[in-house]
């Protein structure tokens, strides 16, 4: 279904409701659309099935912990739920994991190799192909749809954090880039989401700089942010790049108080603005601890939208964590605190994402 006629009534019923000076309040189901659940271990949890009937969830982040032979099935079966409910964002679920290849993987199979290892081949081009065909087949047999990869990070030194891992593909953004691209291509040419990382990029942070537990600064000028570590994000862009994540770092060269994933400056002003990205934003880990001082986890979600990005990672393995996520965008935007256009815009592109699936 064409994205225009999947939005319209939504438009509709907000563009009449401004002429009356109000605007009609959105419901957890249209919240919904906008947030990522997570759950633990491989219980595969019958109340995120229920939610998905109800039209309360907009996809699942699969982890390591939560494979077993059953896993398809589950994933089936929640998008068979979900489809009967006569959902207004219509599309598939969306059904996300990390891929990258190398050290992180999340399901059995590919890529084989690492990132750095794609960077260091002879044949970038063939090797990031492979790579993106690769994970394209290990998303598929677990029913999974979107990978959060590639990892688009320019390692600066030796042993800093993407390279101790092997995450990032080079120290050259230039090769990163042509890395990426292939990976991008290859993987979305197999029908799954490719999703560039971690802008406008963590390839300065050291060994011990992990956002994922504590708060990181980069303290690095405008000029060598956008000449180097976006330099990939906008061949990532060329190519078709359908999903883009923020990272939580804090970036003082053009905004000194919010990290990345919830900077305007950074979302609005140079992912959209002057790199013209016009895809779907999807936050890092919500409750990460790059985010401490930033409020709960429904807080920081509602900041991440306002800023302008579009799905919600709740990832802490809990399924009341996604239910406290939405229940804060409704009140939101039903208080006018989050601005409806805004919220409207966003689910227009998540819609027109998942009616490509």
């Amino acid at each position: 279904m064409a994205t225009s006629s999947i939005m319209t009534p939504l438009r509709l019923i907000i563009a009449t409701a401004s002429l009356y000076g109000s605007v009609l309040a959105i419901t957890a189901a249209d919240a919904a659309a906008h947030v990522i659940f997570s759950y633990p271990g491989t219980a595969h949890p019958a109340r995120l099935t229920t939610l998905a009937r109800q039209c309360q969830i907009g996809g699942v982040i699969i982890f390591k912990d939560n494979v077993d032979d059953k896993l398809p099935a589950y994933i089936t079966g929640l998008q068979s739920a979900y489809a009967s409910g006569e959902c207004a964002v219509k599309g598939p679920l969306l059904v996300l994991t990390d891929q990258e290849g190398g050290q992180v993987k999340r399901l059995p199979g590919g890529p084989t190799l690492s990132q750095k290892m794609i960077g260091q081949q002879s044949n970038r081009d063939a090797a990031g192909n492979t790579a993106g065909i690769q994970a394209a087949a290990a998303l598929k047999a677990y029913g999974n749809n979107g990978n959060l990869a590639p990892v688009l990070d320019v390692y600066h030194e030796a042993g800093d954090f993407e390279d101790q891992y092997e995450r990032s593909y080079s120290s050259d953004p230039a090769v990163v880039a042509q890395c990426a691209v292939a990976f991008i291509k290859a993987q979305q040419g197999q029908g799954i989401i490719a999703t560039a990382k971690h802008f406008p990029g963590l390839g300065a942070a050291a060994a011990v700089e992990n956002t994922d537990t504590r708060p990181v600064t980069i303290n690095r000028n405008l000029a060598d942010l956008r000449s180097i570590d976006e330099a990939p994000y906008t061949a990532a862009i060329q190519a078709g790049i359908k999903m883009i994540m923020p990272s939580w770092a804090l970036y003082p060269a053009l905004d000194d108080k919010y990290p990345s994933g919830i900077s305007s400056k950074w979302i609005q002003g140079e992912l959209r603005g002057r790199l013209g990205f016009k895809g779907v934003i999807v936050t890092d880990a919500i409750e990460a601890g790059g985010l401490s001082g930033f409020g709960t986890d429904p807080e920081r979600g509602v900041l991440a939208m306002a800023a302008g990005v579009d799905l919600v990672l709740a990832a802490a393995r809990n399924v009341t964590q996604g239910e406290g996520v939405v229940s804060a965008l409704v009140t939101s935007v039903n208080s006018g605190s989050l601005s409806s256009s805004t919220f409207s815009a966003s689910t227009s592109r998540i819609s027109s994402l998942r009616s490509t699936l």
